[in-house]
Formats: structure tokens, C-alpha cells, sequence
């Protein structure tokens, strides 16, 4: 239920890269559903941070990006990979930072409840 914020954060990243491998290797728009999802889990670790909403907004352009190129060619190209990439990791380092800036000692004090039960 309560985590620290440092756990909850390395959590939210675990869970993004198996969908942004699945959009590497030929996504599809359930994907981007699924990594839009996951994305604003991860933001709501922490109150408004405009370097880590920016990086998500970065992650997600790169991504749609990526599955357009899926879905008009055989194969993604080299660029669209390299950014999906970077822009990933920008994200990871953007959460990582400020978890790092909170402290060690700060619980994550809401529960994440999935995002349907939390309307």
C-alpha cells in the first residue's frame, strides 16, 4: 500500500518498458493506450512538475511517432527508435532526479488506485 517514493518510481519504470519494447517491435494504438496510461500513474507521484510532465509529453510524441511509422512501412526506422529511445530515457532520469530531490525518508502517502476506480 504505502511506498517509498524512490520504490514506486523504480515500479512505474518497470512497468512502461515492456510497453514501449512492444512498440519497438511493431505497436499498435492499444499500446499507446497502454503507455498513456502507465505515464500518468507515473505522474501522479508527484505534485506538478513541468520538467516531468514535459518528458512525458516527449515520450508519448515519440511513440505515436514510432507506431505511425509501424503501421506505413515494413519496418520502423532507425530514427524513430533512437528517439523513442532518448526520449525515454529523459523520462527515467526526470523521475529518478526528483524522487532523489524529495528524499529518502518521503512516503508515497495515496495509494495508486488504477486510474478508472480513481474518477
Amino acid at each position: 500500500m504505502f511506498k517509498i517514493l524512490t520504490d514506486a518510481v523504480d515500479e512505474k519504470l518497470a512497468s512502461i518498458a515492456p510497453v514501449l519494447r512492444e512498440i519497438e517491435q511493431g505497436g499498435c494504438g492499444t499500446d499507446l493506450r497502454d503507455l498513456g496510461l502507465h505515464l500518468v500513474r507515473a505522474l501522479r507521484l508527484f505534485e506538478r512538475n513541468p520538467g516531468i510532465a514535459a518528458a512525458a509529453d516527449d515520450l508519448y510524441a515519440a511513440a505515436v511517432a514510432l507506431v505511425g511509422e509501424n503501421t506505413r512501412l515494413s519496418q520502423p526506422s532507425a530514427r524513430g527508435r533512437r528517439l523513442l529511445k532518448d526520449a525515454h530515457l529523459r523520462f527515467c532520469s526526470r523521475l529518478e532526479a526528483a524522487a532523489d530531490r524529495v528524499g529518502p525518508y518521503e512516503f508515497l502517502l495515496a495509494p495508486d488506485y488504477p486510474i478508472s476506480k480513481a474518477a
